[in-house]
């Protein structure tokens, strides 16, 4: 009886599992069925397979909106601002949890605090810091600021990581003779891997997809981003769902397969993070 109860919980779990993956999936195979439909049909039925799928809006989308410059700007400041969050993220988060003092307690609840607070509260503030540096509108000003804006969530994942890394091996390295960055970058850092892979992947995707900051502070054609230029599709007067959603497809796609290829650090560096020592 136990086994049969076992069984059909199992198969319960699987069925829920199915239903839950077509749910999650199915809006993304609409924006891919639809890309390949002429307007008219999107608006008549946007479930329905296309009669006779089209490439035009495809092959429109890569021509006017630039599609190749706009993609090397989002992987360059996708790239950059993970690996610069990253590794100070990293420093932060080991000096903070090895320096076990009121100020190294007072700093890390502020960086935690920072969390709680709707980025739209700040939004103003930021626009006026960038106008006031002169760096509105520049790529390398939406990298400085996006940094600091993702670092602490980085911070409070690497804290709970370094808790489980053994004091001993860096006191073996002291010993050596090791400096303090000799024993973070060349012990304690490729330690970190785990946690490290999931970062780069959560980093990746919500950079990938911003659209507030870089709606905010991107607003010239040469600097613009994949979620920025979608939105160009739309009007006060029109709205041309057969580009968006071709466009919005190709913007899927690059960031999709760097997910599949690094889904599997997500669990293990959370969890590994999450377990204290």
């Amino acid at each position: 009886m136990r086994k049969g109860t076992k069984t059909i919980s199992r198969l319960l779990l699987e069925i829920i599992s199915i239903v839950c993956g077509v749910i999650f999936v199915s809006p993304v195979l609409l924006v891919i069925i639809n890309a390949f439909k002429p307007l008219g049909e999107i608006l008549k039925n946007p479930f329905s397979i296309p009669s006779s799928p089209v490439t035009e809006n495809i092959m429109y989308v890569i021509e006017n909106m630039k599609y190749f410059k706009v993609l090397r700007n989002t992987i360059i400041i996708t790239v950059i601002v993970v690996a610069g969050t990253v590794i100070l993220a990293a420093m932060a988060g080991y000096k903070l949890t090895r320096t076990n003092t009121r100020i190294s307690k007072i700093i890390t609840a502020v960086f935690l605090s920072s969390m709680l607070v709707p980025f739209q509260t700040y939004m103003i503030p930021i626009a006026k810091l960038a106008s006031i540096l002169h760096i509105n509108n520049t790529m390398a000003g939406y990298i400085l600021i996006q940094i600091p804006l993702y670092a602490p969530m980085g911070i409070f994942m690497y804290q709970g990581f370094v808790k489980n890394i053994p004091l001993s091996l860096e006191e073996a390295a002291r010993l050596d003779g090791c400096s303090p960055f000799r024993i973070f970058f060349h012990i304690v850092f490729p330690l970190m891997k785990p946690i490290t892979a999931s970062i780069v992947v959560l980093y990746s995707l919500w950079i990938w997809n911003d659209y507030a900051l870089a709606s905010m502070m991107l607003t010239s054609a040469e600097n613009k981003t994949l979620t920025i230029t979608i939105y160009s599709f739309f009007s006060a007067f029109t709205n041309r769902w057969d580009y968006a959603l071709a466009a919005l497809s190709l913007s899927i796609i690059p960031i999709t397969i760097f997910y599949i290829f690094m889904q599997k650090y997500i669990v293990s560096g959370v969890t590994a993070g999450a377990v204290k020592g």
